[in-house]
């Protein structure tokens, strides 16, 4: 027997709900991240924020070659123990950069992450880190949980990625309830399926973007990533080195 894709309302999709939304916290949908992280990166890009800095948006994938990346103050355990934590496979985010002095020309950076409790909202990304990561600092940790960090500019994701969510669609249900809009499938459509419907179309690249490994990407370490947040960063997060 043939197990049958939920698709989601056509009346809907990801980007009209995106636009539509009162807030980027209302986008969220539990256990699908990289979905929130999709639709809050266009909702910024395709309207007017009314804040004058010219932000540059970016998809930060947060893995690690074990995909065993524990991180705390997330929306997936009670608000009210911040000893407890999540152990991901992996977790997407979006961060935004621009530069601050424009003398000096240095950068700042903020996170938005629709699955945390860390305050405010968008995150300085030093907060973020030392919120999220406070185990980093344990002499006893074993470094293999250290947490990766790959950088995507977020109009290159926007437009390559696709994913039917099979990933979360295991003995016949879904281990999360899925969003109600259909499948994002725009990068599958860009690759010569213009013939068929987005609905019809299967497959993901997601694993391409959990992956820390591969050509050309922007990958870094917590260590690096606390280098940027620095009051006297001056590199740009396409400069990967």
């Amino acid at each position: 027997m043939n197990e049958q894709r939920p698709t989601g309302r056509p009346s809907l999709s990801a980007e009209s709900t995106a636009l539509q939304s009162p807030s980027d916290h209302d986008l969220r949908v539990a256990c699908y991240c990289e979905e929130n992280a999709w639709r809050v990166a266009y909702r910024h890009l395709h309207s007017n924020s009314g804040d004058n800095r010219d932000w540059k948006y970016y998809i930060v994938f947060i893995s690690n070659n074990h995909k065993a990346c524990p991180m705390f103050m997330q929306r997936a355990i009670p608000k009210d123990d911040p000893r407890e934590y999540v152990c991901w496979d992996y977790h997407v985010i979006v961060m935004r950069s621009a530069v601050q002095n424009n003398i000096e020309r240095t950068i700042v950076s903020e996170i938005l992450d629709v699955d945390t409790w860390v305050t405010p909202y968008p995150t300085p990304l030093s907060k973020y880190l030392d919120e999220s990561f406070p185990h980093a600092t344990d002499p006893n940790l074993n470094k293999q949980y250290l947490p990766l960090f790959n950088v995507v500019r977020a109009e290159d994701f926007i437009r390559d990625f696709y994913s039917d969510r099979m990933h979360m669609f295991k003995d016949g249900k879904w281990n999360s309830p899925p969003p109600e809009y259909p499948t994002i499938m725009n990068g599958l459509k860009m690759d010569g399926n213009d013939n068929q419907e987005l609905n019809e179309l299967t497959g993901s690249n997601l694993d391409s973007y959990i992956s820390m490994s591969g050509e050309g990407k922007c990958v870094f370490t917590l260590a690096e990533m606390y280098e940027r947040s620095t009051d006297s960063n001056k590199k740009e997060w396409t400069e990967c080195s």
